[in-house]
């Protein structure tokens, strides 16, 4: 006979007594199964607590690999940038951003040792490893690196070049939002005569007494009447480039004097030979007229308005 355990059970309310006999084997069953209960339990609240942090580092994941891509679309944005402006200001690119099949040609390779020439792989790690880049395969932190140093690069040539930047004629003589162009730079019907006339620079029209401003830094060589332009004020900027403008109501220069990019030198006229109030603008670069419209920076094409 198995042994048996007797479990008395008694009530405080005076009922009677109860009693609960479990054999040894019943005693072992319940206890293997509050065993297994526990170890299932464990079991199930480590995994869970697993799936609860794989599912965080996946969002978490998924959160930087966005943040990543934004990312990349920023630096390909910046990229392109930073191109058009090496181009603006005829900058080469390094040889590490040529990387790719270009032009061949050049004289052959007679007398040349082969084995003393380095492989286009070894020239392109040449360039990567004065960054410290080791591999070919460019990781987007080696990107921002080279991006980085492409960039100080233009910022120091610009601060190389910033007297002579000054000097451009970059910005609308007329406030962009006082004025529009009356008569566009090349062949027109004249006003006075009708017939075909070449017409060298750009007539903006705004209001009588409106400012001019200089757009660039330059050196004032001349003030006063010039003919049809009437009252004019010529100012040379750079051994390059030249300004004109005429028809002015007043001067705010005299000769000789320099003037900075903003700096007002003059105000909107009808003197000379004009049909109303205006400013004739025009750009001279090494001495041949060029079109100013290509020069002003501050002007979009919703100001654009082309008389008849």
């Amino acid at each position: 006979m198995a042994n048996k355990y007797t479990i008395i059970i008694s009530p405080s309310n005076l009922k009677p007594v109860r009693k609960i006999i479990l054999h040894q084997p019943t005693i072992w069953l319940i206890f293997f199964s509050l065993v297994l209960l526990i170890v299932y339990g464990v079991l199930g609240a480590t995994k869970f607590c697993e799936q609860n942090q794989l599912g965080a580092r996946y969002i978490q994941v998924e959160k930087e690999k966005q943040e990543l891509e934004d990312a990349n679309k920023i630096m390909t944005q910046i990229r392109k940038k930073e191109i058009i402006i090496r181009n603006f200001l005829g900058l080469e690119q390094h040889f590490d951003e040529q990387i790719g099949v270009g032009g061949q040609g050049g004289p052959g390779l007679e007398g040349v040792e082969l084995e003393n020439l380095l492989p286009e792989e070894e020239l392109v790690n040449i360039g990567l490893h004065q960054l410290g880049i080791k591999n070919k395969e460019l990781t987007p932190a080696d990107e921002v690196l080279i991006l980085d140093r492409d960039l100080q690069e233009i910022i120091d040539f610009l601060e190389n070049q910033k007297s002579e930047l000054a000097t451009l004629p970059t910005l609308c003589p007329v406030s962009v939002s006082n004025c529009w162009i009356s008569s566009r730079f090349g062949f027109r019907k004249s006003p006075f005569t009708g017939l075909k006339e070449f017409h060298s620079g750009l007539d903006l029209s705004a209001m009588r007494g409106t400012p001019i401003i200089a757009p660039g830094d330059g050196k004032v060589f001349f003030v006063g009447s010039n003919g049809g332009l009437g009252k004019a004020i010529k100012i040379r900027h750079s051994r390059h480039y030249e300004t004109i403008y005429g028809h002015l109501l007043k001067y705010n220069v005299k000769k000789n004097q320099r003037v900075k990019r903003g700096d007002v030198i003059g105000y909107v006229g009808k003197t000379g030979h004009s049909t109303g109030y205006h400013l004739h603008y025009e750009v001279h670069k090494d001495g041949k007229r060029v079109d100013p419209y290509s020069y002003l920076l501050n002007w979009s094409k919703r100001n654009l308005v082309a008389a008849k």
